[in-house]
């Protein structure tokens, strides 16, 4: 894991889609107490040669994919960060890319699924259980498997918050050790030097109080009038 992220962080992110991810394992159960309920004795029909598997392991091999995705992620960052590669910028946008991929694969595969169903119903009556055993169940568990790609993007959004917190923390050192490295030089004055600064200020704060004398402000004045300037 890389330094400075948290991987529990990351773990609490991921919690929303596993359950989703959970709940798309079960589905099958529920789904043959479903069809069974409709169907009642009649049989699916089923041409000779094809052969119908469960789909029970397709969520799980897909939202590996997704780990593997972050996995990768995390291994880029990484060595970017630690050969000071590439700027917060560039990293962000790599962050931005990993996360896109993901999503793609979940907005893309329901499509599939959709093009399953018009192929299998293009089959004919003939294949009723490919149809229902098959691409209803495909479809339903890709539509599934897209709430998880949505809800994964939390994790890379957690990975991105921390990634900032690290070059946070990396100019922050930076910032502290710019005083570190400045010399402050006091030049010594002799003490005629320090009375004539001293009588230079004085002077200077008398002449601005009596700007502030309202006999002034009206000497001011007429002397404006006079010039025709006010």
């Amino acid at each position: 894991m890389l330094k400075g992220v948290s991987a529990k962080s990351l773990i609490y992110a991921a919690i929303p889609s596993l359950i989703v991810l959970i709940i798309s394992i079960f589905f099958d159960t529920l789904y043959q107490k479903a069809l069974n309920n409709v169907i009642g004795d009649n049989k699916l029909q089923l041409n000779n040669g094809v052969e119908v598997f469960n789909l029970w392991f397709y969520p799980i091999i897909v939202y590996a994919v997704f780990v593997g995705c972050l996995v990768r992620l995390i291994s880029i960052i990484n060595k970017s960060i630690r050969e000071n590669k590439s700027s917060e910028t560039e990293i962000v946008k790599t962050i931005d890319k990993w996360s896109g991929t993901v999503d793609s694969i979940g907005t893309a595969l329901p499509l599939i699924g959709a093009a399953v169903i018009l192929f299998t119903v293009g089959l004919g009556k003939e294949n009723q259980k490919l149809f229902f055993e098959f691409a209803i169940p495909f479809e339903i568990k890709s539509l599934f498997i897209l709430a998880i790609a949505k809800l994964f993007e939390s994790v890379f959004d957690e990975f991105e918050i921390q990634i900032q917190k690290i070059y946070d923390r990396i100019n922050g050192r930076e910032k502290s050790e710019i005083p570190q490295s400045v010399r402050i030089e006091f030049v010594n004055f002799d003490q005629q030097t320090l009375n004539d600064v001293n009588n230079t200020i004085t002077a200077w704060n008398e002449t601005v109080r009596d700007m502030k004398d309202p006999v002034f402000e009206n000497n001011l004045q007429k002397i404006l009038k006079i010039t025709g300037k006010s």
